[in-house]
């Protein structure tokens, strides 16, 4: 399967319509679904025509948070589960049982609701760990840019950080990338003992991912300006080719990648597409204080991780 790659966000939102428009359009199950920006990013993908939704959660909440947001959502399916862990708990049920493609999280603790996807009775384990993939369309940048990992895994060791690697390329390719190009990030742009990743980056993520993976391009260390201005390489006489056109920014600590990502969404207006890996089902992640576009875009980007899953069998026995 290859589609023409997906570089923006309006990009992202026509594949996911297309995708339904090709008779296999997704349903999201949303855990704790009491939150009106995620009634209303529901209830716009629905209209959009790209995915349908099961609400799971408070229906009188939820009735009355639409009707004071004024959100139609008439044509949305309820389930009524006043307790959060239950809500998840029928979430992850219905994905199990393939009635539903996607699980987003609504007003319930991020922990809470993983846990209960993870649950061995679901049989919603991945092979490798969850990470999350932040996929930003960033004003002044010619393509998407996923960074991993600003919401899971705090410091990854170099076999974890091979696994993120795997869940972010995995989105990329679903992103019709080819070959996906990965900058392995640094504060500098060379090897350092005072930065001991850059070692263990250079003796092992980065040889172990080009055996391991094909169709990508790997570099590192890189810095961000690097990795995403062939004007800032020139300065630095820096070559490769995944200066300034990476499509995946790999970092060392959640903390660097949730500052760079958060950054970019609240002072450069950056869209953001937020989604769990690592899972049978793709898992939309949003924050309490993402706007109903980004929620969006997220759903957007769960739909087309979904169908990938589907149209190359990942998950087949």
């Amino acid at each position: 399967m290859q589609n023409s790659p997906i570089h923006s966000f309006d990009e992202l939102i026509s594949r996911a319509i297309e995708i339904a428009q090709a008779g296999r359009k997704k349903t999201v199950a949303v855990a704790a679904a009491q939150d009106a920006d995620v009634i209303g990013a529901v209830a716009q993908a629905q209209t959009d025509g790209f995915l349908d939704a099961i609400l799971v959660g408070d229906e009188v909440t939820i009735n009355k948070l639409a009707a004071n947001n004024n959100i139609e959502i008439g044509q949305l399916e309820v389930i009524n589960e006043t307790d959060i862990s239950r809500a998840a708990h029928q979430a992850a049920r219905l994905a199990s049982e393939k009635k539903a493609d996607l699980i987003m999280k609504g007003f319930l603790p991020t922990s809470a609701l993983l846990r209960t996807v993870l649950d061995k009775q679901y049989g919603l384990r991945g092979k490798t760990t969850l990470s999350h993939c932040a996929v930003l369309d960033i004003p002044g940048y010619h393509k998407l840019l996923n960074f991993t990992d600003g919401g899971m895994v705090i410091k990854p060791d170099p076999e974890t950080k091979l696994q993120v690697l795997e869940n972010a390329i995995t989105v990329g390719r679903a992103l019709g990338l080819s070959p996906v190009k990965v900058a392995v990030s640094a504060a500098i742009d060379r090897i350092s003992g005072r930065m001991p990743h850059t070692l263990t980056d250079h003796d092992y993520v980065i040889p172990k991912a080009m055996k391991k993976f094909e169709d990508i391009v790997i570099q590192g260390p890189l810095t961000f300006d690097l990795a995403t201005s062939s004007k800032a390489a020139g300065y630095y006489t820096s070559t490769g080719s995944v200066v300034g056109e990476a499509d995946i920014f790999l970092v060392d600590s959640i903390e660097e990648c949730n500052i760079i990502s958060k950054s970019l969404i609240q002072f450069a207006q950056a869209v953001f597409a937020g989604v769990i890996v690592g899972a049978k089902v793709p898992v939309s992640l949003v924050s309490r204080t993402d706007t109903v576009k980004n929620k969006k875009a997220s759903l957007a980007i769960a739909c087309v991780l979904a169908d990938y899953y589907d149209q190359t069998k990942t998950w087949d026995e």
